[in-house]
């Protein structure tokens, strides 16, 4: 058993990561991957392959692209944003580049704020009770807020309110996308209510008759003539069952943490031959994740071992405990041993 723990062992502590792949390069992939989907007519991909660009290495450029991308999607709050913030970005350099492009983000910005839906969600001063919060689908809205005509996407989206102590309300609306003007009002939440209040149940005592009082202690005073006396006391029982037990477990961890290992080298192959380059990235973090479980698995599994081999050993070194009472001239005198 324990030469299958030290195999393991080596085998595991060998154990090579997947190296990190360079950010620039997978994020032109991602951009030119934008441009192609772009241009066939595939917008809502294309918005995807850029934002995955922009996320690995953010640039002016990639910024643009997004926001184009999300205004031919029809989703002119969240372009109108970008290009914001693509302006705001530009605002203070001097290269012609990025002049450019701060005149073609301030240009489309202007374009595009008349275009806006804007939802407003309404919540009068007698509807404001303690602890009111305000959801729209699951993005919490601020005090700060409320009672505002917000920009946003045309969509469906489901309104709520809650509070301690009240029962929740909410509503569905529906916002289309270029020039709505939607408006939803917060009522004054009812009190939940409460349950009944149960009587308590009246308490039975039952007395029990008194116990006897203990006998007093009796102290019993050895003859100087009394010999000595010997008892073998055994010591306490050790499961013999722990140690294998504990061993099977460690195998058990041992076996997983290879599988795991024979997982990752398979998606690691796979990655390698794989054309498309999101797919390739998703493959390298899937082995990686692998790989880190294989091995603390494994670490698992031989710490297992160790505990099993202590209590082995333990349990075969557990001998007889021997004591000796005698009495001297001093008094009373223990021996033992184990």
């Amino acid at each position: 058993m324990l030469r299958s723990f030290v195999i393991a062992a080596a085998m595991f502590g060998g154990v090579r990561l997947v190296p990190a792949q360079p950010a620039g390069a997978q994020a032109e992939m991602m951009f030119r991957r934008g441009k192609e989907l772009l241009a066939k007519g595939q917008i809502a991909e294309a918005c995807a392959a850029f934002d995955a660009s922009q996320k690995l290495d953010p640039t002016d450029a990639t910024l643009l692209n997004q926001a184009s991308c999300r205004e031919r999607n029809n989703q002119f709050a969240t372009a109108w944003g970008l290009f914001l913030e693509a302006k705001r970005k530009t605002s203070t350099r001097i290269d012609p580049t990025s002049k450019q492009m701060n005149k073609t983000a301030s240009e489309r910005a202007s374009k595009l704020e008349s275009r806006l839906s804007t939802l407003t969600i309404n919540v009068p001063e007698d509807a404001a009770v303690g602890g009111l919060e305000i959801t729209r689908d699951r993005e919490v809205l601020e005090p700060v807020m409320w009672n505002k005509a917000l920009p946003l996407d045309g969509g469906v989206y489901r309104v709520t309110a809650r509070a301690p102590g009240n029962t929740e309300w909410s509503t569905t609306i529906t916002v289309a996308n270029e020039r709505d003007t939607k408006t939803v009002e917060i009522p004054k939440l009812r009190q939940a209510e409460l349950a009944p209040r149960r009587e308590p149940t009246p308490e039975v005592t039952t007395v029990s008759p008194p116990k006897p009082a203990p006998a007093p202690n009796r102290v019993v005073l050895e003859s100087p003539t009394m010999p000595s006396s010997r008892r073998e006391v055994d010591a306490p029982p050790h499961s013999s069952k722990l140690p294998y037990l504990v061993g099977t477990g460690s195998l058990v961890l041992l076996g997983t943490g290879l599988v795991f290992e024979l997982h990752a080298r398979s998606t690691y192959d796979s990655a390698k031959t794989e054309t498309d380059p999101q797919r390739q990235l998703s493959l390298w973090d899937s082995a990686n994740t692998q790989r880190h479980v294989a091995q603390g698995v494994a670490i698992a599994g031989v710490a297992a071992a160790g505990v099993a081999t202590f209590l082995f050993v333990r349990h075969r070194s557990n001998r007889t405990m021997t004591a000796t009472v005698s009495r001297d001239s001093a008094g009373l005198v223990v021996m033992g041993g184990f």
